[in-house]
This record gives C-alpha cells, sequence and structure tokens, in this order.
C-alpha cells in the first residue's frame, strides 16, 4: 500500500503546478501550499514515518519551489527548542528516579482506578494552567513526567500493558492541556492575543476573572474529557487494586529520596516557580527550559548520553521543525493573508441574524486548524479576520468573542500537530494517529455543542449578551 499512497501525494502536489494561480497569489505560494497540503494528507496516510516524510518533502519543496534555508528556518522556531528541551527535562526527571517515586505514591495514595488517576493529572494541569502559559512546558515538562511513572508502574513491565496504559494516559495529557489552556487567560501565550483584539476591534474589555468566569461551560467539558478519552482509548487495566498495593511496597523499599532525586526535584521546582511567574519576571519560557537542563547537566542528574541516545526527541526535532518551516515559508509569502481575505469575502454578513453568526465564528474557530501546526500562527493569521467579520454585524461581542477565543484552543485536539505539545507526546510511541484524530473530533464537537448550547444561555444570564 505504500507506493499508491506516495502516488496519491504525488498527485495531489502536482495539481497545483498544474492549475492558474488565483489572483492576489505568487506562484511560489500556491506552489507550495500544494506541497504543504500533499504533506498534510501525507500524515494521515502514513506512507513513511514523519522523519522520513518530512526529509522527502523538504526535498522536493527545495528543488522545485523555494530555496532550502527557506524552510529550514522552522528550526530556529522558539517553541520548537522549547519543546524540545522540556523533553531532556523529563528524561532527567525519569532518570533520577523522581518520576517513579511520584508515580508510586499517587498510585499507592490515589489509585483504585486509572480513570481517578487520570483526573488528578488532568487537575495536576489545571492547576498550573493558571499561571504556566505555554503547554509544552506546562504539560510537557512538568505533568507528563509524573504520567510516565504511572506508565511505568501500572504495566508491571508487560508491554503489551504498557502500551495500551500509555495510550490512554498519553493522549488524555493532551486533550487535557488543550482544555485548561482555554479556562484561563494565562493557560496559553496567544490567549493575550486575542484579548488584545477584543479590545483594539471590537471595543471590549476581557480581564483574567472575566476570562475564567466565561468559560464555565469549558470546565463543564474538562470534567467529562478524562471519561470520554478512558471510553475511546481505554487503559489496560481498570481497577488498579493491585497495582496499588504493589506500588505501595516498592514504595516503601525504596526507602528515603536520594540525592539525585532531591537535586532533581530542586530542579523541578526551581523551573516551576520561574514559568509560573513569567508573565511577572518577563523570563522568557525557552530560557526557563535551558536553565533547567543546564543545572541537570552541570550537577549530573543528566548527562550528555541520556540526550544523545533519545531517538524519540530527536526525531520530533527533525520532523516538526520541518513542519514549522513550511508554515513559516507560506505565512511569509503571504498564503494566509490571502486565505484569510478570501474566506472573509465569502462570507454572508448582510441579515444575518445573531445565532447565524455565532455558528460561523465556531466553524471558523475550528475548520481552518487542520492547517495550522501552530497555535499562535493560527491565532495571528485568522484572529483578525474572524473579528473584522463580527464588528460588520451586530452580534454581541462578548458571546462572540469567547466562542472565539475558547474554540481556537479546543481545536487544537483535531490533529497531533495543533499544537507543539502533540508531536512530544506522540513521538512516545503510545498512540495510533485514527484514535488521536477521532477522540480529538470527539472533544471538539462536545465543546462546540456546549458553548453554543449552555454557552450563550449562560452569557446571558450573568449579563454578558451585548
Amino acid at each position: 500500500m505504500k507506493y499508491p499512497k506516495i502516488g496519491l501525494l504525488l498527485v495531489v502536489a502536482g495539481c497545483f503546478f498544474i492549475a492558474p494561480v488565483p489572483d492576489g497569489l505568487s506562484i511560489t505560494a500556491w506552489r507550495l501550499f500544494g506541497v504543504f497540503a500533499a504533506l498534510i494528507l501525507g500524515l494521515i496516510l502514513q506512507p513513511y514515518p514523519e522523519p522520513t516524510l518530512l526529509m522527502l518533502t523538504i526535498t522536493l519543496a527545495s528543488m522545485f519551489v523555494l530555496p532550502i534555508q527557506e524552510i529550514l528556518v522552522g528550526y530556529t522556531d522558539a517553541m520548537l527548542w522549547l519543546t524540545l528541551v522540556a523533553m531532556m527535562i523529563g528524561i532527567g526527571l525519569k532518570k533520577s528516579g523522581l518520576t517513579r517515586r511520584l508515580g508510586l505514591l499517587l498510585i499507592s495514595r490515589f489509585g483504585k482506578t486509572s480513570l481517578r488517576i487520570g483526573y488528578i493529572l488532568s487537575f495536576i494541569d489545571l492547576l498550573l494552567a493558571t499561571s504556566t502559559p505555554a503547554s509544552p512546558a506546562r504539560t510537557g515538562g512538568l505533568v507528563y513526567p509524573l504520567a510516565e511513572g504511572v506508565i511505568d508502574v501500572g504495566s508491571s513491565g508487560n508491554q503489551a500493558s504498557k502500551q495500551k496504559t500509555g495510550a490512554y494516559f498519553t493522549l488524555l495529557a493532551y486533550m487535557a492541556s488543550m482544555l485548561t489552556g482555554g479556562l484561563f487567560m494565562t493557560g496559553m501565550g496567544p490567549n493575550l492575543i486575542n484579548v488584545k483584539l477584543a479590545q483594539d476591534v471590537l471595543g471590549i474589555h476581557v480581564s483574567w476573572p472575566l476570562w475564567t468566569m466565561a468559560a464555565l461551560p469549558g470546565f463543564i467539558g474538562f470534567l467529562l474529557t478524562p471519561y470520554l478519552v478512558y471510553k475511546f482509548c481505554p487503559p489496560d487495566v481498570a481497577s488498579m487494586t493491585a497495582v496499588r498495593d504493589r506500588a505501595g511496597l516498592e514504595l516503601s523499599s525504596m526507602g528515603g529520596i536520594n540525592k539525585s532525586e532531591l537535586t532533581a526535584a530542586g530542579v523541578f521546582l526551581t523551573i516551576l516557580i520561574l514559568w509560573s511567574t513569567s508573565t511577572v519576571s518577563r523570563i522568557d519560557n525557552t530560557l526557563v527550559a535551558f536553565v533547567g537542563v543546564s543545572l541537570m547537566l552541570v550537577l549530573d542528574v543528566l548527562d550528555w548520553n541520556d540526550l544523545a541516545e533519545n531517538k524519540e526527541m530527536w526525531s520530533f526535532l527533525i520532523w516538526f521543525g520541518a513542519i514549522l518551516g513550511f508554515s513559516s515559508a507560506l505565512t511569509k509569502l503571504g498564503f494566509f493573508n490571502w486565505f484569510a481575505g478570501i474566506i472573509k469575502l465569502l462570507l454572508p454578513t448582510a441579515g444575518a441574524g445573531a445565532y447565524t453568526v455565532l455558528l460561523l465564528v465556531a466553524a471558523l474557530a475550528v475548520l481552518p486548524h487542520y492547517f495550522f501546526v501552530s497555535y499562535t500562527g493560527y491565532v495571528v493569521a485568522f484572529s483578525p479576520l474572524i473579528f473584522s467579520f463580527v464588528a460588520a454585524t451586530d452580534v454581541p461581542r462578548y458571546p462572540a468573542f469567547f466562542l472565539l477565543a475558547y474554540l481556537m484552543i479546543i481545536s487544537c485536539t483535531l490533529t497531533h500537530y495543533g499544537n507543539a505539545l502533540g508531536p512530544l507526546l506522540m513521538e512516545k510511541g503510545y498512540n495510533d494517529k485514527r484514535t488521536w484524530w477521532g477522540v480529538g473530533t470527539l472533544i471538539t464537537v462536545v465543546h462546540v455543542l456546549l458553548y453554543l448550547t449552555a454557552g450563550i444561555i449562560y452569557w446571558k444570564l450573568i449579563g454578558l449578551w451585548y
């Protein structure tokens, strides 16, 4: 089946080399988008592993569309390096034994069921989202290492069991992180871009408490999510009573915390404090991650061989840096601005009722996300378009804003590349794309329905229908 898939991808890309170039777009942008569209399809069909597919795509695009250095710029992206270094931090925490100890502690104290532990890890992410605005840092660097401890202990060395248990906790970690990122204004950095646009274009002011208060329907969705993931991507063991007893015994046999664990814990807390106070201190999140890894290397929690031998980490660097490069090149060539302008021309505004407009806002907040590999890029490209559309109608401003702001984040769940955290977790090797995309679609649809029904009623009740 590999070669028919490759043939289909070449046909898709080739169509853009034959079809006329639309007005307002350069031939380079049009052809590069064709290659990019074929790439997205390739990520779905999977004729090759992601790194191989991206290497081939870079080669072909550089031979026939634009210079290779304009694609390789993705490897300089700060979010790529934040995610990569967050993976390094996770390796250090795991090597020290701290994550296993914490995993044993979670299971022995609270681990009656896998579902219960899933809720506990999700609530830890929720707490951190109040002050840590980068999901690779929050979930990849702080929460997921705890999940890895649970996966290792809960599977009892059985590889098949570990695969299913790992798939559940890994997929849940991503879904929960995207949801918590939307419940607080500080949950994701680009949230502040939307707040600023709301003030400039719509003339409304959104504060931190108002953002969280208006997100009540999202909290309902958040509470449903661990159960939904549990049903559609179940772990190998539902009841963890036997595992819980064994975890208690192993925790006792470990004795007191050792020097390596204590050092790792100190670095962990340092990173947590710096990330949590970054909105006040203005210290860059990526710099904080580099500080954390540097401390681990200097204090012998890690050595370079631990990092050099991690295939998943370097695989992530190759394929996600490349896909960021394609997205960056398309942005530089003006493709997304052109695309946004075309959509704006097609949108009906005259005579549209408030609910019709809100339906359109919801669609615009969700559907284009399949083409974006950066949540920040998505916000920068599409938020001005949607705000301009809303400003040209009589729809109540606050409901339109919150519908847009919340669903743009939630739609990150649609794919495994919609946010930098996704590739980090996908490279763990537990999840297949079909389940990931299926569960992500379900989570997105549930939240769209929640906000378009309970959300509208709730916003009217609290006086935000204006």
